[in-house]
């Protein structure tokens, strides 16, 4: 039997042996052998759709607010067209910072492209409740108005004298249009058969961009004389 000296000095030759013989520790581990940290994401609250809701008595309140603005922009439109006036249905799209992304008009029977684009500014130019449960609040709104002068209403227009001059500028009108479905015009006649004025509503959002070419295109062209007074008439293109 081995003394604890022996022992010892064999267990020292042991290691000794194992050194000499390629053992080593295990290399040290760098930054490549670390594992992967899963990303992190944010823990905000999430949108949760495209369209959220409005609060529907501070939509109210942004309409009626910029109603002053819609009034100076048919006053301005009357120093041109006298007898200006109609029914309009707005379209507001608002975005999270309560500001509107689009606009425009779903219904309108003003038949003034210059006026309407000043309505749509004044909307543009409000402050609107931020919409809670989606990127978009949608909102609408119609009103009425009268010709601001005191002065005869134009005459009405007979839509089967509309069809050589719409021949015409077939061609031009469909060119114009960007998106399927019916555009609604409304356009006032002189009494030589020129348009005096003219504005056309799209059938969706995407038929806007479309809008200043339809009405350019309808204020070129040249229709039968309504008579001894200035005629009004809306139509589908």
């Amino acid at each position: 039997m081995l003394s604890r000296a022996s022992k010892l000095a064999c267990f020292a030759l042991t290691a000794s042996c194992l050194l000499a013989c390629g053992e080593s520790a295990p290399p040290a581990k760098t930054a490549d052998d670390q594992p992967e940290t899963p990303e992190r994401h944010g823990s905000g609250p999430q949108i949760s759709s495209e369209i959220g809701g409005l609060n529907e008595e501070k939509v109210n309140a942004a309409f009626e607010s910029s109603l002053s603005g819609l009034e100076r922009c048919l006053q301005q439109g009357a120093s041109r067209v006298e007898f200006l006036g109609g029914s309009v249905s707005f379209f507001v799209k608002i975005d999270l910072e309560g500001k509107v992304d689009g606009a425009y008009l779903e219904k309108s029977t003003l038949g003034d492209r210059d006026t309407e684009k000043c309505m749509l500014g004044a909307l543009r130019s409000r402050k609107w409740p931020k919409p809670v449960g989606g990127e978009h609040g949608l909102a609408r709104k119609s009103f009425d108005f009268d010709p601001p002068n005191d002065v005869r209403a134009p005459a009405d227009y007979d839509q089967d004298h509309l069809g050589k001059g719409l021949d015409k500028i077939s061609s031009k009108l469909a060119s114009c249009k960007n998106a399927k479905g019916s555009y609604e015009a409304t356009m006032y006649v002189a009494t030589d058969g020129s348009v005096l004025s003219a504005s056309v509503t799209p059938p969706s959002e995407d038929g806007e961009e479309a809008v200043d070419c339809l009405v350019s295109t309808l204020k070129s062209a040249s229709f039968p004389s309504p008579g001894s007074w200035p005629a009004k008439v809306t139509f589908t293109l």
